[in-house]
Parts: structure tokens; sequence; C-alpha cells
């Protein structure tokens, strides 16, 4: 299998919480064996009207003392350990956290960004922070959303698919990520399928048993399609509603890691998540690796000679089409 890592980049809020997710990142590139950046970014703190005048220096020592914190998390977590870690790989920026973290990606060609998906409090982390919305919408390379640091390596891992070149991807890109990261003991991986109940019964043709019969033999020929041999996926079929099942799944199997692929569209519409995908990515109560198609892929998606059912999961806004089941 190729090599998928080269390049990570973790974000970091430097808050106590963030502390785990930069143990999680660093974690990733020490198994990956990749060279990791730590980013902070930050807009100006306010100057205290009490001051009097406003003082360069000031913003200047308030930047210093979130330098030096940022190096500080970096020691503390291990990441300035390793091999591939530099010092101005911990770079302090000033903007928008998802605006620099994806104008870091494209300039230093990551391949990997993990970010926390909130660090609000038990409430609140039902519910995706900004910064991590942002980064899952709009990233060209996969994001890691970390929600438990004890997590990683993953020993269970769940893969919803669709029978899409969109999940094809995510599902090819995923198994080669726990490749390069995994530990001696290989997590167990489940490819699931979700068969709608009205897709189930509405043929005249076929019985519900026969569909879902149909369906269980495209499920393992399309994982067999898109699996090396030297990786063992187990597949699995649920009649129902998506978002229910997968959340089902996930509470069932103990999911360390659910892999999320999203659909391939440009502009305004590359940055919607199918309404599956979000529900997940919020009620998650572990780690989610969400893979993007590139530009290259989303073509070839885009041009496919597509043939027989109509099958509509992770992004269901959009109508996904595979291939015959009893082709």
């Amino acid at each position: 299998m190729s090599r998928t890592l080269k390049t990570i980049i973790i974000g970091t809020t430097l808050t106590p919480g963030s502390e785990g997710i930069v143990r999680t990142g660093a974690a990733v590139a020490r198994a990956a064996g990749v060279a990791p950046w730590l980013v902070h970014a930050y807009t100006p703190p306010a100057f205290p009207s009490e001051l009097g005048a406003v003082d360069s220096r000031w913003f200047e020592d308030a930047a210093e003392e979130l330098r030096q914190r940022l190096h500080r998390q970096a020691s503390q977590t291990g990441l300035a350990d390793l091999p591939g870690f530099v010092s101005d790989h911990a770079s302090l920026v000033l903007g928008a956290p998802h605006h620099e973290l994806l104008e870091l990606v494209r300039r230093a060609h990551a391949d990997l960004i993990v970010v926390g998906a909130s660090e609000a409090g038990a409430i609140h982390r039902a519910f995706l922070g900004s910064t991590a919305d942002r980064l899952v919408r709009r990233s060209l390379c996969p994001v890691l959303v970390v929600r438990s640091e004890t997590a990683f390596p993953p020993s269970q891992v769940l893969v919803p698919i669709d029978l899409s070149e969109i999940s094809a991807k995510a599902l090819r890109w995923g198994l080669s990520f726990l490749s390069q990261t995994g530990s001696e003991t290989a997590p167990e991986t489940t490819a699931l399928f979700v068969l709608n109940p009205l897709e189930a019964t509405a043929s005249l043709q076929f019985t519900q048993s026969q569909m879902e019969r149909f369906a269980g033999e495209e499920i393992r020929r399309f994982v067999a399609e898109n699996t090396p041999a030297a990786s063992a996926v187990a597949c699995r079929l649920q009649t129902g509603y998506p978002r229910e099942e997968i959340l089902s799944a996930m509470t069932e199997q103990q999911t360390d890691l659910v892999i999320l692929g999203t659909h391939g569209r440009s502009g305004l519409e590359r940055m919607m998540l199918g309404s599956v995908a979000v529900e997940v990515l919020e009620r998650a109560s572990c780690n989610v690796l969400v893979v993007p198609p590139t530009a290259q892929e989303e073509t070839i998606a885009a041009n496919r000679d597509l043939r027989g059912a109509d099958w509509r999961f992770i992004s269901d806004e959009t109508r996904t089409v595979a291939g015959s089941l009893h082709s």
C-alpha cells in the first residue's frame, strides 16, 4: 500500500483541553514517521484602555507569551522530541484558525489535519466547534477530528459506505492511514452499508430478503475491489435509516474511529456535508476521520458511467448511484 502520510498539521488552542489533541497528533506522527507541525492561530487581544495610548510593544509581548506557550506545549506533549519536528514547525499565526490551517496545508503540502472537536464542556462537546466544522467542510486533505485521546491507535473502526466512488476513496485512504499508523495488532475494521427499508420493500420483482441478499453481495464485491489483500475488513448490512443505524453500530461495536467520505462537488456546495455525515460528526463520541475526494477523483466520479440502483446514504441530499446489485 502506498504511503499516505508525509506531513501532518496539528491545530491547538493552547488551552489545557488541547493537550490531549496534540498528544494524539504526536502519536499519529510518531507511528507514521512523518513531519508534524503545531499551529496556533490567534486574533489580537484587546489593548487595555487604562494603559493609555496603544503601545505596539504590548502586542509584541502578548505574542511572545503565546509563542513560549506553544513551544512549551510541544515539549510537554512529546511533539518536540519527534525526529521530523523542528522549532520552525511550532507556528504562531495571526488570523482565523480555519483559514490559517488551510493556508498552511497548501504551503506545506500537508496530508492530514488533526484538530479537536470542541473543548467547551460535556454539553457543548455534543457539537462541533466552529474551527472543526469549517475544516471538515472546506479542507482538500483529510481531517482527523479528535474527541478521545486514549483511542489511538484505534482497536475498533467503522467505515460507513454507500457504494459510491466517494466512499471507495474514503475506504482506501482510511485503510492506508490505519496501515501506516497502526500498532502490532490490526484494528477490527467493519464496512457498514445501510439499506433503506423503502428501497428494500419497493421492488416489484424481488422480495425484501432477495434485495438484502443482493445488497450483501454488492457490499462484499465493493469491499474486495477497494481493500488490499493484507487488510481484513468485515462487511455488515443493516436495514434501516442511515443516521440511526450508523450511530447504533458505533455504540454496539464500541467504535474508536469512524471513517467518513464527503461528496465531491465544487463551489459553495463543496462546503456542505450530507445531513447524515453532519449528524454522525456531531453525535459521535469517538474520533472521526473525514476524507474528502481529490480534485482528480471528483472529475472521475462526475464522469463515471454508473449503473443500477439509487443508493443515497452518507451524502443524502444528492443521488449517489452504484453498480447494479444483480449485475
